[in-house]
């Protein structure tokens, strides 16, 4: 009852009182006892005034940081206690930002004007779309349901996504309906369509396992390798039933400690990919340095002729699209410490990182998985960056001939400042450039002398504020 009398009192109480900088306000007060928080309300659009989802990351008085999203329609409406706070609107890496700063006061609404963000990369028109290989929700130990992880792909700017909760496929049925949503609008005004996707994370003692389109749940043998128990033949059983089952197989996280962890190297070859940047661990450091050396090992068997090629993929690993920020629990006082909080501000969120993947035509889910398993595709939190040579892009062979040597065309899009772009060749840093980015966009050729047939080149980006990129290789051949 009480709850209908407060309703009916609102209802009543709402009286327009003002404007002032893009901001309306009314006036909800009108109860003795009781405190509503603000009510902040508004719409995003984009810069042809197309509605957008989008996501806003909201900075609290104290400074603690989250992120909400839009609805699908692009309205959204916050509830906000008594204080100043920042809200950033955003739609991934490709888009523009917005700030306002807001100074609320309980009881009453505000109305923000219509935010615009601008698109200021378009990688769909050439072929490159982002996605999401790594989620979960609340049917295995995410904090989100179906619905709320699918629109903050669609906010965070991703055009496709895999599901893949921890041993169940409960979510699955929901999740493939997000392929009905649009996930942005082309240079002509056509719709892309989201494209979502079956998948389980195989969860075991001895590590965890992507089955990424196909939403098998297998049955695990009762091995504990702590107690000595060696999973060789469960492993490669493992592999092998994902692989039967059309699905994808990689490794997850593979140096995370204890049972998250990957020990049996020798079966690397069972598997189609290995995740080299898992977003639950700072960008570039400790747990993914250690899995990117380990792939170029790898990279350098396949060089041999002793393994085949397995590509890098990346994947948030996300359990909370809210990326919530503590500022209380901020400690910068060694250079280790301040990057992992500038990876923490940054955002643990559904696209950092994300896999960028080539698909020549329509985007449909056959072209995606083809794309990862042949390894054209790259990963990034941020910087965009194709690299191609005579037209070979990652994953592909450049027949060399005679030449020894090669050019590679180098096209980078970042809203961070670049530190440095690295070219590597068999595993070694072979050239580093400071590139001066003009207007976001850094574009060269670069020539590599010296070259010969089985060599693979890798190019990493290294930006401020742990904005990272890494591609999957080049080959000659």
């Amino acid at each position: 009852m009480k709850k209908i009398l407060i309703g009916v009192l609102l209802l009543i109480s709402f009286v327009l009182v003002g404007c002032s900088g893009g901001i309306t306000t009314e006036d909800n007060s009108g109860t003795d006892n009781l405190t509503f928080p603000a009510t902040v309300k508004g719409r995003v659009l984009s810069g042809a005034g197309d509605m957008l989802t989008a996501g806003i990351i909201i900075t609290y008085p104290n400074g603690d940081m989250e992120r909400v999203n839009t609805n699908i329609l692009s309205g959204y409406t916050l509830y906000l206690e008594e204080g100043e706070y920042t809200l950033t609107f955003s739609r991934g890496m490709d888009y523009s930002t917005k700030s306002v700063t807001i100074n609320v006061e309980n009881y009453k609404t505000y109305y923000i004007d219509d935010v615009r963000l601008n698109q200021l990369y378009d990688g769909a028109s050439m072929g490159w779309y982002l996605g999401a290989l790594h989620q979960h929700t609340s049917f295995s130990d995410g904090k989100q349901g179906v619905e709320d992880v699918l629109v903050s792909n669609i906010s965070s700017g991703l055009h496709f996504g895999y599901l893949t909760d921890h041993n169940t496929a409960a979510g699955l049925a929901e999740w493939v309906q997000g392929s009905r949503l649009v996930s942005e609008f082309d240079s002509a005004g056509n719709p892309i369509y989201f494209v979502a996707m079956r998948g389980v994370e195989i969860t075991t003692d001895y590590g965890h396992f992507q089955s990424l389109g196909v939403g098998n749940v297998l049955e695990q043998a009762d091995i504990n390798p702590i107690k000595g128990d060696v999973p060789i033949d469960e492993i490669r059983e493992i592999a092998q039933e994902i692989v039967r089952s059309g699905a994808i197989s990689t490794i997850n996280h593979p140096f995370a400690t204890s049972v998250l962890g990957f020990n049996y190297w020798d079966l690397a070859g069972d598997f189609d990919g290995i995740e080299i940047w898992n977003g639950l661990y700072p960008t570039n450091r400790n747990e993914n340095a250690k899995a990117r050396d380990k792939w170029f090992e790898l990279l350098e068997e396949y060089r041999a002729g002793n393994l085949k090629f397995l590509p890098a993929t990346c994947g948030a690993d996300n359990h909370d699209i809210t990326g919530y920020y503590k500022a209380a629990y901020a400690d910068r006082s060694t250079d280790d410490k301040a990057y992992k909080d500038d990876y923490l501000r940054r955002g643990v969120y559904n696209n950092m990182p994300s896999l960028a993947v080539y698909v020549d035509g329509e985007l449909t889910e056959e072209k995606i998985h083809n794309a990862i398993l042949n390894g054209n595709s790259y990963l990034t939190n941020g910087p965009r960056i194709i690299a191609a040579i005579e037209g070979m892009i990652y994953g592909e062979t450049y027949a060399l001939g005679q030449e020894t040597f090669v050019d590679i065309n180098l096209d980078l899009f970042s809203q961070d400042e670049i530190l440095e772009l690295r070219i590597i060749k068999n595993g070694e840093i072979i050239e580093t450039i400071v590139p001066m980015l003009d207007g976001y966009r850094y574009q060269n050729t670069i020539r590599i002398d010296n070259v010969s047939l089985g060599d693979w080149f890798v190019i990493e980006i290294i930006g401020d504020y742990t904005a990272y990129a890494i591609t999957n290789p080049i080959f000659l051949g």
